[in-house]
């Protein structure tokens, strides 16, 4: 009797521990070696203005920026000439199975979230940017012109860096969501 009794009363302990706030699995795509389908949808997306988020589902500064990005430039622009991307890095101990828990910070429509799996875009963004140290939160603004090369990504014409007062990188331009917006609005006209 007590075996059934715990056997018919542990799926709704299951049941009971699930988070329904949390996005399906399917809420991102995981990248290949040669990050794509970013990068083929970052260059299909020619013409529009796009803002690129590398970020560590474990790092909260990563995590405060990608918040402040979407309560700041996503909440208050209203542009579908704007396409973003959300990369979720392996930076800072992240995981795959990170990334469920922190995806809804960037709910905006027009984000697309992806699993850096091969590191295809962290390794590249930390040439390019310099990223000394173990994390990532990197916040970079395309204009409609920019192509993407997985060896060479192109240069932003806005960055931000959300560690750029430590781990070495504090010649970099420091994270400031508003200041983002107003280069987003900058670029769309509006």
């Amino acid at each position: 009797m007590r075996k059934t009794m715990l056997l018919a009363t542990a799926p709704l302990v299951l049941v009971g521990t699930l988070n329904w706030n949390a996005p399906a699995p399917d809420g991102y795509t995981v990248l290949d070696r040669e990050a794509r389908p970013f990068a083929t949808a970052f260059d299909e997306a020619e013409g529009k203005v796009r803002l690129v988020m590398y970020v560590s589902p474990t790092c909260g500064g990563c995590l405060l920026g990608a918040r402040e990005m979407q309560q700041e430039v996503l909440e208050k622009i209203d542009s579908t000439a704007l396409e973003v991307y959300v990369v979720w890095g392996p930076k800072n101990g992240g995981r795959e199975s990170h990334v469920d828990r922190v995806i809804s910070l960037v709910d905006d429509s027009r984000a697309t979230q992806y699993w850096d799996e091969h590191a295809a875009v962290a390794g590249p963004y930390d040439k390019l940017f310099d990223l000394a140290g173990p994390c990532a939160g990197v916040f970079a603004l395309y204009g409609p012109d920019a192509k993407w090369d997985t060896a060479n990504p192109p240069e932003p014409l806005v960055w931000q860096d959300a560690h750029a007062d430590q781990r070495g990188r504090e010649d970099n331009p420091p994270l400031d969501a508003e200041a983002m917006a107003d280069h987003v609005r900058a670029l769309l006209k509006l």
